[in-house]
């Protein structure tokens, strides 16, 4: 039996959060239970892990630590409205 290739996707679009301009490279993955996340910057930053959450019925910014902590709400919000709408339109 083949390994099914596991194929990333790099996009980056341009938001405008509160009139700033937000530069955003997004590259998705699978995990190992087939979900589809992201590996998101914002502006250089270091990366951010997006997905779905279930308990929100949205896609945000996943974990708890510090890094999920620093990003902004209006941009996470701003990034995972973006991010699910390109899910709707791969499914």
């Amino acid at each position: 039996m083949k390994p099914k290739k596991n194929l990333t996707r790099t996009e980056t679009f341009e938001l405008v959060i509160d009139g700033t301009p937000t530069l955003v490279k997004a590259t998705s993955f699978q995990t190992y239970t087939m979900e589809t996340q992201y590996r998101v910057s914002v502006n250089g930053s270091p990366v951010y892990i997006f997905g779905w959450n279930d308990a929100l019925k949205r896609v945000t910014v996943l974990g708890s630590g510090n890094a999920a902590g620093n990003m902004p709400p209006k941009v996470a919000e701003a990034i995972g409205n973006q991010l699910y709408t390109r899910l709707a339109a791969a499914a």
